[in-house]
Protein backbone atom coordinates (compact mmCIF):
# COMPACT_ATOMS: atom_id res chain seq x y z
CA UNK A 1 0.00 0.00 0.00
CA UNK A 2 1.15 3.34 -0.72
CA UNK A 3 1.75 5.40 2.21
CA UNK A 4 -0.66 8.27 2.46
CA UNK A 5 1.20 11.28 1.84
CA UNK A 6 0.85 13.75 4.58
CA UNK A 7 -0.92 16.80 3.44
CA UNK A 8 1.00 19.93 3.87
CA UNK A 9 -0.68 22.28 6.20
CA UNK A 10 -2.18 25.37 4.59
CA UNK A 11 -0.52 28.53 5.32
CA UNK A 12 -2.74 31.43 6.21
CA UNK A 13 -1.69 34.97 5.88
CA UNK A 14 -2.31 37.17 8.80
CA UNK A 15 -3.68 40.52 8.11
CA UNK A 16 -3.29 43.28 10.62
CA UNK A 17 -5.93 45.89 11.03
CA UNK A 18 -5.07 49.10 9.35
CA UNK A 19 -6.85 51.09 12.10
CA UNK A 20 -9.75 52.02 9.90
CA UNK A 21 -12.20 51.43 12.69
CA UNK A 22 -10.18 53.70 14.96
CA UNK A 23 -10.12 56.33 12.27
CA UNK A 24 -13.85 56.13 11.82
CA UNK A 25 -14.30 56.52 15.53
CA UNK A 26 -12.06 59.56 15.55
CA UNK A 27 -13.83 61.30 12.69
CA UNK A 28 -16.94 62.27 14.66
CA UNK A 29 -14.77 63.57 17.46
CA UNK A 30 -12.90 65.84 15.08
CA UNK A 31 -16.18 67.08 13.74
CA UNK A 32 -17.41 67.84 17.25
CA UNK A 33 -14.24 69.77 17.99
CA UNK A 34 -14.65 71.77 14.86
CA UNK A 35 -18.20 72.61 15.83
CA UNK A 36 -17.04 73.64 19.33
CA UNK A 37 -14.28 75.87 17.96
CA UNK A 38 -16.56 77.55 15.48
CA UNK A 39 -19.15 78.09 18.23
CA UNK A 40 -16.60 79.83 20.40
CA UNK A 41 -15.63 82.18 17.61
CA UNK A 42 -19.25 83.05 17.03
CA UNK A 43 -19.72 83.76 20.74
CA UNK A 44 -16.62 85.95 20.82
CA UNK A 45 -17.79 87.82 17.75
CA UNK A 46 -21.19 88.45 19.35
CA UNK A 47 -19.56 89.71 22.54
CA UNK A 48 -17.24 91.96 20.54
CA UNK A 49 -20.19 93.40 18.66
CA UNK A 50 -22.04 94.03 21.89
CA UNK A 51 -19.00 95.78 23.41
CA UNK A 52 -18.49 97.93 20.32
CA UNK A 53 -22.17 98.76 20.25
CA UNK A 54 -22.12 99.73 23.92
CA UNK A 55 -19.06 101.95 23.38
CA UNK A 56 -20.66 103.64 20.41
CA UNK A 57 -23.86 104.19 22.35
CA UNK A 58 -22.05 105.72 25.31
CA UNK A 59 -19.90 107.85 23.02
CA UNK A 60 -22.55 109.06 20.61
CA UNK A 61 -25.62 109.23 22.81
CA UNK A 62 -26.59 112.63 24.24
CA UNK A 63 -27.42 110.88 27.49
CA UNK A 64 -23.80 110.95 28.67
CA UNK A 65 -23.04 114.61 27.96
CA UNK A 66 -23.20 117.04 30.87
CA UNK A 67 -26.49 118.90 30.65
CA UNK A 68 -27.35 119.43 34.34
CA UNK A 69 -25.02 121.32 36.67
CA UNK A 70 -25.99 122.48 40.15
CA UNK A 71 -24.02 125.14 42.05
CA UNK A 72 -23.93 125.56 45.82
CA UNK A 73 -22.18 127.94 48.20
CA UNK A 74 -22.34 131.00 45.92
CA UNK A 75 -23.86 134.26 47.11
CA UNK A 76 -21.76 136.95 45.43
CA UNK A 77 -20.99 135.03 42.24
CA UNK A 78 -23.60 133.95 39.72
CA UNK A 79 -24.06 130.25 39.04
CA UNK A 80 -23.89 130.90 35.32
CA UNK A 81 -20.42 132.43 35.64
CA UNK A 82 -19.20 129.51 37.73
CA UNK A 83 -20.49 126.88 35.30
CA UNK A 84 -19.17 128.73 32.28
CA UNK A 85 -15.72 129.14 33.83
CA UNK A 86 -15.55 125.46 34.82
CA UNK A 87 -15.87 124.43 31.18
CA UNK A 88 -17.76 121.21 31.95
CA UNK A 89 -21.05 122.19 30.34
CA UNK A 90 -21.66 120.03 27.27
CA UNK A 91 -18.60 117.85 27.91
CA UNK A 92 -18.77 114.07 27.77
CA UNK A 93 -18.89 112.60 31.25
CA UNK A 94 -15.82 110.46 30.66
CA UNK A 95 -13.80 113.53 29.66
CA UNK A 96 -14.65 115.70 32.64
CA UNK A 97 -11.50 116.35 34.70
CA UNK A 98 -12.75 117.30 38.15
CA UNK A 99 -9.44 118.74 39.38
CA UNK A 100 -8.87 120.82 36.25
CA UNK A 101 -12.44 122.17 36.31
CA UNK A 102 -12.02 123.18 39.97
CA UNK A 103 -8.75 124.97 39.20
CA UNK A 104 -10.39 126.85 36.34
CA UNK A 105 -13.01 128.23 38.70
CA UNK A 106 -10.55 129.29 41.40
CA UNK A 107 -8.09 130.88 38.96
CA UNK A 108 -10.76 132.41 36.74
CA UNK A 109 -13.07 133.93 39.38
CA UNK A 110 -11.29 136.02 42.05
CA UNK A 111 -14.34 136.03 44.33
CA UNK A 112 -14.12 132.21 44.68
CA UNK A 113 -11.60 130.97 47.21
CA UNK A 114 -12.05 127.22 46.62
CA UNK A 115 -14.17 124.95 44.42
CA UNK A 116 -15.00 121.27 44.13
CA UNK A 117 -16.55 119.52 41.12
CA UNK A 118 -18.28 116.14 41.41
CA UNK A 119 -20.12 114.28 38.64
CA UNK A 120 -22.48 111.31 38.56
CA UNK A 121 -23.67 109.24 35.66
CA UNK A 122 -25.34 109.69 33.34
CA UNK A 123 -25.02 113.48 32.97
CA UNK A 124 -25.25 115.29 36.30
CA UNK A 125 -22.51 117.41 37.90
CA UNK A 126 -22.41 119.46 41.10
CA UNK A 127 -20.11 122.38 41.89
CA UNK A 128 -19.57 123.54 45.47
CA UNK A 129 -17.67 126.76 46.04
CA UNK A 130 -16.38 128.79 48.96
CA UNK A 131 -16.43 132.51 48.29
CA UNK A 132 -14.15 135.19 49.64
CA UNK A 133 -15.83 137.54 52.05
CA UNK A 134 -15.20 141.24 51.34
CA UNK A 135 -14.14 143.51 54.16
CA UNK A 136 -13.07 146.65 52.27
CA UNK A 137 -14.47 148.50 49.27
CA UNK A 138 -11.66 150.26 47.36
CA UNK A 139 -12.83 153.31 45.39
CA UNK A 140 -10.71 154.89 42.66
CA UNK A 141 -12.73 157.45 40.76
CA UNK A 142 -15.98 155.75 39.79
CA UNK A 143 -14.49 152.25 39.93
CA UNK A 144 -15.18 150.21 43.05
CA UNK A 145 -13.37 146.98 43.87
CA UNK A 146 -13.93 144.74 46.85
CA UNK A 147 -11.03 143.41 48.90
CA UNK A 148 -11.15 140.23 50.98
CA UNK A 149 -9.31 139.63 54.24
CA UNK A 150 -6.51 137.86 52.36
CA UNK A 151 -5.95 140.95 50.19
CA UNK A 152 -7.46 139.54 46.99
CA UNK A 153 -9.48 142.06 45.00
CA UNK A 154 -12.61 141.13 43.06
CA UNK A 155 -15.48 142.83 41.33
CA UNK A 156 -18.00 144.62 43.52
CA UNK A 157 -21.68 143.73 43.39
CA UNK A 158 -23.77 146.85 43.41
CA UNK A 159 -27.00 145.05 44.30
CA UNK A 160 -25.54 143.80 47.59
CA UNK A 161 -25.72 146.01 50.67
CA UNK A 162 -22.88 144.99 52.92
CA UNK A 163 -21.51 147.07 55.83
CA UNK A 164 -18.08 147.35 54.24
CA UNK A 165 -15.26 149.71 55.07
CA UNK A 166 -14.89 152.11 52.15
CA UNK A 167 -11.50 153.56 51.26
CA UNK A 168 -11.37 156.33 48.69
CA UNK A 169 -8.01 156.49 46.94
CA UNK A 170 -7.93 159.64 44.77
CA UNK A 171 -4.24 159.09 43.99
CA UNK A 172 -4.71 155.41 43.28
CA UNK A 173 -3.57 152.87 42.67
CA UNK A 174 -6.39 151.45 40.58
CA UNK A 175 -7.12 148.00 41.95
CA UNK A 176 -8.30 145.50 39.33
CA UNK A 177 -10.07 142.21 40.13
CA UNK A 178 -7.62 139.36 40.58
CA UNK A 179 -4.89 141.62 41.96
CA UNK A 180 -3.70 141.76 45.55
CA UNK A 181 -4.14 144.95 47.53
CA UNK A 182 -1.58 146.44 49.88
CA UNK A 183 -2.14 144.43 53.04
CA UNK A 184 -0.93 147.28 55.22
CA UNK A 185 -3.80 149.48 54.09
CA UNK A 186 -6.41 146.74 54.46
CA UNK A 187 -5.21 145.66 57.89
CA UNK A 188 -4.94 149.27 59.06
CA UNK A 189 -8.52 150.10 58.11
CA UNK A 190 -9.85 146.89 59.69
CA UNK A 191 -7.94 147.56 62.93
CA UNK A 192 -9.28 151.13 63.17
CA UNK A 193 -12.84 150.06 62.37
CA UNK A 194 -12.78 147.58 65.25
CA UNK A 195 -12.04 150.39 67.67
CA UNK A 196 -14.37 152.87 65.94
CA UNK A 197 -17.17 150.79 64.38
CA UNK A 198 -19.17 153.93 63.62
CA UNK A 199 -16.57 155.16 61.14
CA UNK A 200 -16.81 153.29 57.82
CA UNK A 201 -15.57 155.91 55.33
CA UNK A 202 -11.83 156.49 54.93
CA UNK A 203 -9.46 158.16 52.54
CA UNK A 204 -5.96 157.07 51.60
CA UNK A 205 -3.16 159.26 50.25
CA UNK A 206 0.58 158.81 50.20
CA UNK A 207 1.00 162.01 52.25
CA UNK A 208 -1.45 161.41 55.10
CA UNK A 209 -1.91 157.68 54.89
CA UNK A 210 -5.30 156.63 56.23
CA UNK A 211 -7.63 159.46 57.23
CA UNK A 212 -11.28 160.05 58.01
CA UNK A 213 -13.68 162.92 58.65
CA UNK A 214 -14.65 163.57 62.24
CA UNK A 215 -18.23 164.19 63.26
CA UNK A 216 -17.45 167.91 63.40
CA UNK A 217 -16.21 167.91 59.82
CA UNK A 218 -12.41 168.17 60.06
CA UNK A 219 -10.01 165.47 58.85
CA UNK A 220 -8.07 163.18 61.14
CA UNK A 221 -4.79 161.84 59.79
CA UNK A 222 -3.91 158.38 61.07
CA UNK A 223 -1.02 157.54 58.78
CA UNK A 224 -0.11 153.90 58.32
CA UNK A 225 1.58 151.49 60.70
CA UNK A 226 1.29 148.46 62.94
CA UNK A 227 -0.27 150.31 65.89
CA UNK A 228 -3.41 151.54 64.17
CA UNK A 229 -5.67 150.43 67.03
CA UNK A 230 -3.61 152.55 69.44
CA UNK A 231 -3.96 155.55 67.14
CA UNK A 232 -7.71 155.08 67.09
CA UNK A 233 -7.77 155.00 70.91
CA UNK A 234 -5.61 158.13 70.97
CA UNK A 235 -8.10 159.87 68.74
CA UNK A 236 -10.88 159.17 71.22
CA UNK A 237 -8.86 160.89 73.95
CA UNK A 238 -8.04 163.86 71.71
CA UNK A 239 -11.67 164.15 70.60
CA UNK A 240 -12.87 164.27 74.18
CA UNK A 241 -10.36 167.03 74.99
CA UNK A 242 -11.37 169.06 71.93
CA UNK A 243 -15.06 168.77 72.75
CA UNK A 244 -14.41 169.83 76.32
CA UNK A 245 -12.37 172.86 75.28
CA UNK A 246 -14.72 173.77 72.46
CA UNK A 247 -11.93 173.93 69.91
CA UNK A 248 -12.64 173.07 66.29
CA UNK A 249 -9.30 172.47 64.55
CA UNK A 250 -8.56 172.47 60.84
CA UNK A 251 -7.23 168.92 61.19
CA UNK A 252 -5.78 166.52 63.73
CA UNK A 253 -2.54 164.70 62.91
CA UNK A 254 -1.98 161.35 64.65
CA UNK A 255 0.60 159.96 62.24
CA UNK A 256 3.17 160.21 65.06
CA UNK A 257 1.36 158.91 68.16
CA UNK A 258 4.12 160.06 70.52
CA UNK A 259 3.59 163.64 69.34
CA UNK A 260 0.01 164.19 68.18
CA UNK A 261 -0.99 167.70 67.25
CA UNK A 262 -3.75 169.73 65.64
CA UNK A 263 -3.98 173.04 63.85
CA UNK A 264 -6.75 175.42 64.89
CA UNK A 265 -8.24 178.22 62.84
CA UNK A 266 -6.42 180.82 64.90
CA UNK A 267 -3.05 179.31 63.93
CA UNK A 268 -3.43 180.34 60.29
Amino acid sequence: MKARSQAKPKRYRRYHSTGLSGTLEALPRLQVRRHVVSGRWIALAVIALLVVGAILYVWLSDTFYVTRVSVAGNVLTSAQEIVQTSGIGGQHMFWVDHATASERIVHGIPSVKSARVDCQLPNRCAIKVQERQPSVAWRFGSAVTWIADDGMAFAAHRDTNLPLITIEAPQGPALLPGKEADQRIVQASVAVAKVMPGVRQYKYTTEHGLEFQSERGFPVYLGLGDNMADRAMLWKAVEAELNQSGVTPQYVDLRYPVAPYFVSSSDQ
